[in-house]
């Protein structure tokens, strides 16, 4: 593909993407609309005391970060979160791409991988803090024993879907090696790899939240333990609204511009 065309895609991406933007913002606040409405029809129906409207669980949310609490104990479930991540990106992008390279890696460690996956994150936990203690080190261990697998799998299929005869056209048309891998190779994985961190990361969140709530005394999943034991659910809807609006954060400025980077190539799939 010559420098002029690949311009030439990157904008006219750039032009379908600013001709969607308003209606996809219209669409999402719309949602947004009735989602609030549904809420506060669910709180008068079912009292305050069971479901907390908008209004006081974005007070109670007010008065924790006022407080101090909702920064420490997110940091706190950050950095956990993170270093797990890490780790079970590693684990799983190695394990999966050697059994999508080598039928030996394959036939050892499928069975194992689906165990893994199966096997409930509860145990994982329990099993780390028995071995490290009640500690982050087995926190960190627990969340990348409990995510590693899902990322494995996606890797797995994204190497065994190359299509060899890609690589075998550019090798005809002269391409070095390191070309054929960054232009043919790369392309053809790197939509498993965004599923599966994105699919690592949905889990990471759950696991956090459980170790925390099981064997920390700070983090996320411990204040929301701390607010069941009070039975202050408005505390508890204020860290799951916290807990959604990080996320959407994550995924709307930096799994997105991510992926629309990355992908430009791809057509544009008009409903």
């Amino acid at each position: 593909m010559s420098v002029a065309t690949a311009r030439k895609l990157e904008a006219g991406a750039a032009r379908g993407l600013l001709r969607r933007v308003p209606e996809a913002v219209s669409i999402r606040l719309a949602s947004l609309v009735v989602l609030a409405v549904a809420w506060q029809a669910a709180s008068i129906l079912f009292t305050e005391r069971f479901v907390p409207g908008p209004a006081s669980t974005f007070a109670a949310l007010w008065d924790l970060a006022r407080g101090g609490e909702l920064i420490k104990h997110f940091g706190v479930t950050m950095a956990r979160m993170l270093a797990s991540f890490a780790a079970a990106m590693l684990v799983g992008m190695v394990i999966g791409t050697a059994m999508g390279l080598y039928r030996r890696a394959e036939q050892s460690l499928d069975m194992w991988v689906m165990v893994g996956l199966t096997i409930p994150g509860l145990c994982y936990i329990i099993v780390s803090f028995m071995w490290l203690g009640l500690n982050d080190r087995a926190a960190v261990l627990a969340i990348t024993w409990a995510t590693f697998p899902a990322i494995a799998i996606n890797v797995w299929q994204g190497v065994k879907a190359i299509d060899p005869r890609l690589i075998d056209m550019a090798r005809v048309f002269g391409a070095s090696a390191w070309r054929r891998t960054t232009r043919v190779v790369v392309p053809q994985v790197l939509p498993y790899l965004m599923a599966a961190a994105r699919f690592g990361l949905g889990i990471i969140w759950k696991v956090t939240v459980l170790v925390e709530l099981l064997g920390r005394s700070d983090g996320i999943g411990y204040m929301l333990n701390y607010s069941f034991q009070m039975f202050d659910m408005a505390d508890v809807f204020a860290w799951t609204i916290f807990f959604t609006l990080v996320m959407l954060a994550i995924e709307l400025a930096i799994l997105k511009p991510i992926e629309r980077r990355l992908f430009m190539w791809r057509p544009e799939i008009r409903a």
